[in-house]
């Protein structure tokens, strides 16, 4: 695997899977411009060599706007990526603390400490100011001192003051609860620019508890190195482009957003805690990362659409053995919609997956579930089942008020949503009656 983020650029340079930029680019829109239409033509990553009012600077960006990008920076074939994702939580090796850091080459204390002079990106035309967007959160335990692993967006509001979007229903958002009903704040660092495997281990589903540093030492096959930090009892990824470190501040909240999200839509300004920047470490010659979120397909999607999926896989394979594959859907965010495709042996049993996986609470808010036929990655597939195999009468399933993302614009009110279940699978009964139509020979014909 790739010791650090600039391995990892080597390798993608030489899969022609990079490109660097030449041009002058301002860090307001111009370089998420670049970043929306690389998403959007699948791929390259681009590396921005040359930024308007940051000389010596870098900005890396769309690393992970293609599935293929996120598949080579695990090493991973493409469709492997589900059965990889389903190892996470039993493949995991602990860290090793080192204390020569390169991350450390250059350390920014007390007055020197200026967020202004990073070249952190402005987005989307309403966003209400530049954002962190891909940084790396750890955060210890108040009470047990594990670590945790996270991302969540920053907006800076000063120069040594970002905000800290990290909702009570996320675990950095109740460890830093949980420091406040001590009348202390949370101790976090953010890294920017760490190794592929680090980024894919923050966002595994894995239970409150869990320091996801072991489970990026598992998908990586070796420890994760950690050093440190220089102003708070935390440990970050030693080879770390930029490291922030800073501590909330108890009780305190500001306004963040409004700011272009996931769903594709603009999220209202909400609360979110503060926190007081204490120290900046960085490497010479350092690289900015960022990352879009906004219209799917972005970097945003596809980080999240294999952990959602192998956390729906699972769910199934409880109700039903025999899956055949998980779809979650890009017009659905890779997070709200979902088609299953199962191998159904008694009548029912579409109805049973629909229902386990709209109790979960992680977002989805419609389970199609289709018969092992029928591939749920094909829209036209999907579609002929709903067509031939679903009365909406009978095989429609609507439940109101479950728990949701705070980030749905449609919701009635915060985190709550209705769920839609459509069964589309054939009734046991007079199978042959929707069984596909085949041609013999087909596979015979030479001539075409």
């Amino acid at each position: 695997m790739f010791e650090d983020l600039r391995s990892f650029l080597t390798h993608l340079e030489s899969q022609k899977q990079l490109l660097r930029v030449k041009d002058e680019v301002d860090v307001k829109y111009e370089i998420a411009a670049g970043m929306r239409k690389t998403s959007d033509i699948e791929g390259p990553a681009l590396l921005f060599e040359n930024i308007r009012g940051y000389r010596g600077w870098r900005v890396l960006g769309g690393l992970f706007a293609t599935r293929k990008l996120v598949a080579l920076g695990l090493g991973v074939p493409q469709e492997q990526m589900l059965e990889r994702y389903l190892t996470l939580e039993d493949e995991r090796i602990p860290p090793e603390v080192i204390s020569d850091a390169p991350c450390k080459e250059i350390r920014w204390t007390g007055d020197q400490v200026d967020l202004s002079k990073l070249p952190i990106v402005t987005h989307a035309g309403k966003d209400c100011g530049p954002y962190v967007t891909i940084g790396v959160q750890i955060g210890k335990n108040p009470d047990s001192g594990i670590r945790n692993l996270s991302i969540h967006r920053m907006l800076v509001l000063g120069k040594d003051h970002l905000s800290l979007w990290a909702p009570a229903d996320h675990h950095l958002g109740r460890m830093i609860l949980m420091a406040e009903e001590k009348n202390k704040g949370l101790e976090v660092a953010t890294a920017i620019g760490v190794d592929p495997a680090i980024v894919v281990g923050s966002q595994a589903r894995v239970p409150f508890g869990i320091d996801e540093f072991h489970v990026a030492g598992g998908l990586r096959g070796a420890a994760v190195k950690l050093t440190r930090c220089e102003t708070i009892d935390v440990e970050v990824p030693a080879f770390s482009e930029v490291v922030i470190e800073g501590v909330t501040v108890p009780g305190e909240r500001v306004a963040d957003g409004p700011y272009g999200e996931y769903p594709g839509c603009y999220s209202e300004a909400k609360q979110a805690p503060v926190l007081k920047v204490t120290a900046i470490t960085m490497r010479q010659n350092p690289i900015w990362q960022t990352a879009l979120t906004g219209m799917p397909v972005t970097e945003n999607h596809t980080l999240i659409e294999y952990g959602n999926a192998a956390v729906v896989y699972r769910e199934v394979r409880k109700v039903v053995p025999e899956v055949r594959g998980i779809n979650m859907t890009p017009g659905g965010t890779f997070r709200h919609h979902v088609v299953v495709s199962i191998k159904k042996r008694t009548e029912n049993e579409g109805r049973n997956v629909i229902l386990a996986l709209l109790s979960m609470g992680i977002g989805l808010k419609q389970v199609i579930v289709v018969d092992d036929d029928i591939d749920p990655f094909d829209p036209m597939q999907v579609d002929w089942a709903m067509a031939t195999r679903f009365q909406a009468d009978k095989d429609a399933i609507i439940i109101p008020r479950i728990a949701c993302s705070t980030l749905d614009p449609s919701c009635p009110e915060p985190r709550v949503t209705a769920g839609l279940g459509i069964d589309a699978t054939a009734p046991m009964k007079d199978r042959w009656r929707f069984e596909k139509v085949e041609i013999p020979g087909v596979d015979k014909v030479k001539y075409i």
